[in-house]
């Protein structure tokens, strides 16, 4: 009845809910600031204007029962009138307070605040009935029913139009809202996002047959298929998801839409925050690319998973980088006897053991954080001394390409000599099992980083046939999504700047997979390997880098555009800047397609060449001391030598080397330190 009239004198006001034309622009302005203040206001004192709020209701229903049923105003000056006033503010009141009806948000009026006030009410009617019959009360008996029913009617429309105002204020700004999912779930979102101002479910997405064709509340239900078709006309900001999305055929779809639509996607942590109580949008989780980009995981072997970790003593090194600490926490989780850490970075070092001593708490497993590095043999051999190392997870090595352009002597030293120093220390300590992790960049490389761990592989492969004491695996594969150093973080930071992304051809392709699955197949395939095998990961298909930026874009609530300026506000433009030194439009896992299925499905094991251990380590010591003396030719000779295929590329772009040609100065690798002394 409240709400009835409050909304009528709100029109003959001139204050519509649409809120068209300037006075009614005034009026909603002057009402929002009103209710923007009252909703502002300390809890306590919001509780006390309620209280005083709902006495007054219930003191005024009280007369007006009695002016409607005696149709008079006598009733004003008799004593029992008041008695009756205050029998039933009291117990309306404590009723009210029990049932805890001050503890909620008034602007959230729900099915349970109406059950109170009900409850309330017409116990307080049962009393004033029971004293009637009982104690003798000189009122009629209609009297505490028509007081009841006036008191219900008020106090809901009451909180129900504070409500509606709260909700229908911001109308003009509101975002258009999808649900994916028409489920329980998805009616707890869409009734909990009502109370947030600046949001408007206009639409659910599900497939169920079931489901689609009806409505939730008065918003429709279409199939994904549907929904496409009338995309622009929903004018959708945000897709919701109620439920969780399968790696298959739902995210195929959203993944189609998003290269033709803009929109952002984001989901809800977990169904207890809706249980919580509205969520706000803000607080909604991104769906990231890699959530999208990723597969439907195998479930490992158990048998795969424990041969070479549980129980046993295993090294990681480069344990603190993107692969490495993913590999440790995949490591833990099958109870090795310690697990030992080796990396160059004191405060990634760290950070990692600080999370591997959370996760493992109820697990008695020694973990243990060594700073060094793998160029230094004293520090492989206090290791290898001290440590009974069964299993070696060999992940440290310089893997960003330009930079190692930059940098070649200390890529060659530490990807190719850093291998050979662990490996030789690896056998001379009876290590069971040595698993290199390589990249696709090893295949045909066309850059210093892709022939360094092609030389790390070639160490592996030839030390494998002179010794019987370790089994060496190589593990080979493409790009992780969010590593470091990786073009969708690259991308992500500068979507969020604006732009515009940097792109280095339309046609370049790469392959991807998500960290966890790529360190759980590392570790079967370490755990299949007889000894000198090449495994190679399966990637799914490669994706165009073009396609990736396009859809991180409008992920992100943007519009690409190619090559041009934006325009306004939500486009991001995507710059070519071509390849830059050493990089390939395409990658390649395998020097021939002649891959072996082994006893995992998503693991491939490939036949290649190698050369006998003595000739490398003649090889390799002609290209130690040409990086010793950091000569252009004899460095790229000497990797010719090691790498027959290896395509004409320059040194040019070492920072030292072309430094020290131009001041015609001859740096050493490794100078030799002076004394103080001999500084005097």
């Amino acid at each position: 009845m409240s709400f009835f009239w409050i909304k009528r004198y709100f029109h003959k006001a001139g204050f519509y809910w649409s809120f068209t034309g300037d006075q009614s622009i005034k009026m909603r302005n002057q009402i929002y600031n009103f209710v923007t203040w009252l909703f502002g206001l300390k809890r306590s004192t919001k509780g006390m204007l309620l209280l005083a709020i709902d006495i007054l209701i219930v003191a005024t229903a009280v007369p007006l029962a009695f002016l409607i049923r005696l149709e008079s105003i006598h009733f004003l000056f008799e004593k029992t009138t008041y008695q009756v006033c205050g029998i039933t503010i009291f117990s309306t009141i404590l009723i009210f307070q029990l049932r805890g009806l001050y503890s909620a948000f008034t602007r959230y009026f729900s099915l349970n605040n109406f059950v109170t006030i009900t409850a309330g009410t017409v116990f307080t009617a049962a009393i004033l009935i029971a004293c009637v019959y009982f104690f003798g009360l000189q009122i009629p008996r209609s009297v505490p029913l028509i007081s009841a029913v006036l008191t219900i009617i008020s106090l809901a429309g009451f909180r129900r139009t504070v409500g509606y105002i709260s909700q229908n204020l911001n109308r003009g700004q509101k975002l258009n809202i999808a649900i994916y999912g028409a489920g329980t779930a998805g009616a707890q979102l869409m009734s909990a996002l009502k109370w947030n101002p600046g949001y408007q479910v206009c639409h659910f997405i599900d497939d169920d047959p079931k489901l689609t064709g009806q409505t939730i509340a008065g918003v429709p239900i279409n199939s994904f298929d549907e929904t496409k078709k009338k995309f622009k006309q929903l004018k959708i900001d945000t897709l919701l998801l109620a439920v969780p999305i399968t790696f298959g055929d739902a995210r195929s779809k959203i993944l189609n839409l998003l290269s033709e639509h803009s929109f952002k996607v984001k989901f809800i942590p977990s169904l207890s925050s809706l249980i919580r109580g509205a969520p706000n949008i803000t607080e909604m989780q991104d769906l990231n690319i890699e959530d999208l980009l990723g597969r439907e995981p195998v479930e490992p072997e158990i048998a795969l998973m424990t041969k070479t970790i549980t129980g046993k003593s295993v090294l990681v090194t480069g344990a603190a980088g993107s692969i490495g600490s993913e590999l440790c926490r995949q490591i833990i989780q099958w109870a090795p006897k310690e697990l030992i850490l080796l990396d160059m970075s004191e405060f990634a070092i760290y950070k990692l053991s600080q999370e591997l001593d959370s996760l493992h708490s109820t697990l008695k497993i020694d973990i243990l954080p060594i700073i060094g590095l793998v160029q230094d043999p004293q520090c492989l051999r206090r290791i290898f001394d001290i440590f009974d190392v069964d299993t070696v997870y060999h992940a440290a090595a310089y893997k960003h390409v330009p930079l190692m352009e930059q940098n070649v002597v200390q890529c060659i030293t530490n990807n190719v000599f850093g291998t050979l120093n662990l490996a030789e220390y690896a056998i001379k300590a009876g290590v069971n099992h040595f698993i290199l992790i390589s990249t696709d960049k090893a295949v045909n490389p066309t850059n210093f980083m892709g022939a360094s761990k092609r030389l790390s592989e070639l160490i592996c492969k030839s030390i494998t046939a002179n010794q019987l004491t370790t089994k060496f695996a190589i593990v080979r594969f493409g790009n992780v999504l969010g590593s470091s150093g990786s073009v969708v973080p690259l991308f992500k930071k500068q979507i969020e700047m604006g732009g515009p992304v940097s792109l280095t051809n339309k046609d370049a392709t790469r392959f991807f997979m998500t960290i966890p699955e790529a360190a759980q197949l590392v570790i079967q395939a370490g755990s299949i390997a007889s000894g000198g095998e090449v495994f190679v990961l399966d990637m799914g298909k490669s994706i165009r880098i073009l396609d990736l930026a396009k859809k991180m874009i409008t992920l992100s609530g943007n519009k690409p555009v190619l090559d041009t300026q934006p325009t306004n506000r939500n486009e991001i433009s995507i710059n070519t800047v071509g390849l830059r030194p050493g990089e390939k439009l395409h990658e390649e896992l395998s020097y021939n397609a002649d891959l072996k299925p082994t006893l995992h499905p998503r693991i491939w094991a490939t036949s290649e060449e190698s050369i006998s251990f003595s000739e490398l380590e003649l090889l390799l010591t002609d290209l130690r001391e040409s990086v010793a003396e950091n000569k252009e030719q004899k460095i790229f000779q000497a990797l010719k030598t090691l790498i027959p295929d290896l395509p004409n590329f320059s040194t040019s772009t070492d920072i030292f080397i072309s430094r020290a040609s131009e001041t015609k100065s001859n740096v050493s690798a490794y100078p030799e330190t002076k004394s103080l002394k001999s500084l005097n």
